[in-house]
């Protein structure tokens, strides 16, 4: 990772985590509808991984954060359009978060339940490998989600053809308010990787460094013909499950170990310490990221909500 790139991937770490404030800011105030999964404590892992792969690798989203997307550069107004119902978004405001879509960059969405993306995914594999593109397509999704069904039969397909398929476990320990500890067998998700023939490897997920470095490594494998792998990142949680979660089953002591794991600050200081940041230049891209989040919020508040006769657009029947 050059140094060019770090500066990138600072900054949209930075960008994802105010945006994120400002809408919890928005949803609590009623402006908003409280639909969001924070991805606080994850948007620079997978800001990272999404760094190490070419822009226009095919992606499917997990449900955490915002980081997604603004990894691949898509314009926060249209998240927020997104997100507020409103025309504007990506889905005319239809869809919400689950259903983000930018073929152009990439963003191919998630799916209607959590486990769908996977077998969307290999599909998608199957069609960049018959095609002979050289793309690989990447799959983000949690331990919880690593339990359902889909994971296993996509896995599997995958692993039989050889498929450019990138599984991207971001593991954060909990399945809503379920730990992995009683939910799951195994300590390691990457485990699993074993059982279907493909390369599974962990990474410490607040470490931004290691997880460009490993994405690269298994991507390259993926992208010239040595089948699917799976990478678990081990990342902290640092937010509630979801905006208005009291989350009443974690106790003090471990929220405020996940918050020592933060990899906003943990990064921040490895680029002081590269002189490519100082205390001026962190407050003038808080700035910066202000002036731009405002800008998007405005412009959000100006677009009509959704209107209920769209609802049969764009929809087939045989």
């Amino acid at each position: 990772m050059n140094d060019q790139r770090r500066l990138e991937i600072y900054r949209k770490m930075l960008l994802a985590r105010r945006l994120e404030e400002r809408i919890r800011q928005l949803s609590m105030s009623g402006e908003m509808p409280a639909t969001l999964h924070p991805g606080t404590g994850q948007e620079g892992c997978q800001i990272a991984a999404l760094a190490a792969l070419r822009p226009d690798d095919p992606m499917l989203y997990g449900h955490r954060g915002v980081g997604y997307w603004i990894a691949r550069d898509l314009p926060i107004e249209r998240i927020l359009c997104d997100i507020a119902g409103k025309e504007g978004g990506t889905n005319r405001g239809k869809g919400g978060v689950m259903h983000v879509v930018d073929p152009t960059r990439g963003i191919l969405g998630e799916s209607g339940t959590l486990g769908g993306n996977f077998v969307l995914g290999v599909g998608v594999g199957l069609a960049e490998k018959f095609q002979q593109t050289g793309r690989l397509v990447v799959m983000f999704f949690g331990d919880g989600t690593s339990n359902r069904g889909q994971f296993h039969e996509a896995a599997n397909f995958a692993a039989v053809k050889r498929l450019p398929c990138l599984f991207f476990c971001e593991n954060n320990g909990w399945a809503v308010s379920v730990p992995a500890r009683t939910s799951t067998a195994v300590e390691n998700i990457a485990d699993r990787a074993s059982g279907y023939g493909m390369r599974g490897a962990i990474v410490d997920g607040s470490d931004l460094e290691a997880v460009h470095a490993i994405t690269a490594e298994v991507a390259a494998q993926v992208r010239t013909g040595g089948g699917p792998a799976l990478i678990e990142a081990k990342v902290a949680r640092l937010g509630p499950h979801f905006l208005g979660d009291p989350e009443h089953y974690r106790s003090r002591e471990e929220i405020e170990a996940q918050q020592a794991r933060d990899p906003l600050p943990r990064f921040q200081q490895a680029l002081e310490q590269r002189g490519l940041l100082d205390a001026a230049r962190v407050a003038q891209l808080e700035d910066e990221i202000r002036q731009q989040i405002d800008s998007a919020v405005e412009f959000a508040r100006r677009q009509p909500l959704v209107a209920a006769s769209t609802a049969r657009e764009n929809v087939y029947a045989s």
